[in-house]
């Protein structure tokens, strides 16, 4: 049997969840991100044989990844913008903690994070670590309730670091960033980024996929972009 088919074969054999947030006017954004729109371009009522739409997006509007370049300068060894960004950041096993108790001051720590690994995987290079705050409960339109994008708990600098060292692939959260809204300087923006490793904002459904899971998320292939939106869905 061919490489190709024992890959389909197995990957009918697992469930897929969608990790994503519909994108959709008046959704949560960050505070200083400009907002999407979804607005009607042609229609039949029009005389066009075609339905279509025009949208405008912030690269880091609704589930999306950063791109390296996001926070550093071009001079930087590990400055990419999206479209250079590898396809290969984009895939591989991924382990998710629930953080869910958290309050929106809470940080994730080193202690934390190697607690979870003696209790159920050890992180390994290339994989791709999600933080499942449960804040996407908060995820309601703009005009519903402000609360998603008010505050919210993050990654601390230092477990960051550790992770750097464990030299994985990919960061996710379901929450605005991965640095609380709290935090100063952005310690784990600079220390991820910094290293190579992408950020995965806006997460949806991670509690279906606590523990090990196999995450897919391709960005769109931006010309000097800073991050994209992506669809992100999870094997288990």
């Amino acid at each position: 049997m061919s490489k190709a088919k024992q890959l389909s074969t197995l990957l009918q054999s697992m469930e897929v969840i969608d990790l994503s947030h519909t994108l959709e006017e008046d959704m949560p954004i960050y505070p200083t991100h400009s907002r999407y729109f979804h607005t009607l371009w042609d229609s039949f009522e029009t005389g066009s044989q075609a339905l279509l739409y025009q949208l405008i997006i912030n690269e880091h509007c609704g589930t999306h990844m950063d791109a390296t370049a996001h926070f550093l300068k071009e001079d930087h060894p590990e400055h990419l913008y999206m479209a250079e960004t590898p396809v290969t950041q984009c895939f591989g096993r991924a382990l998710t903690l629930d953080v869910s108790h958290f309050k929106d001051t809470d940080l994730v720590t080193t202690e934390i994070l190697q607690e979870w690994e003696q209790k159920y995987h050890a992180i390994e290079k290339g994989d791709i670590v999600n933080f499942r705050f449960g804040w996407d409960r908060y995820w309601e339109p703009r005009s519903v309730s402000q609360t998603y994008s008010k505050s919210w708990p993050g990654l601390s600098g230092e477990a960051a670091e550790y992770l750097v060292s464990k030299q994985i692939k990919a960061v996710g959260c379901d929450v605005l960033a991965i640095d609380s809204y709290y935090a100063v300087g952005a310690p784990a923006h600079y220390a991820l980024l910094g290293n190579g490793i992408n950020i995965i904002e806006n997460l949806t459904k991670l509690e279906e996929i606590i523990g090990e899971s196999y995450m897919i998320a391709f960005p769109l292939k931006v010309k000097q972009g800073s991050g994209s939106p992506i669809r992100a869905v999870a094997y288990k």
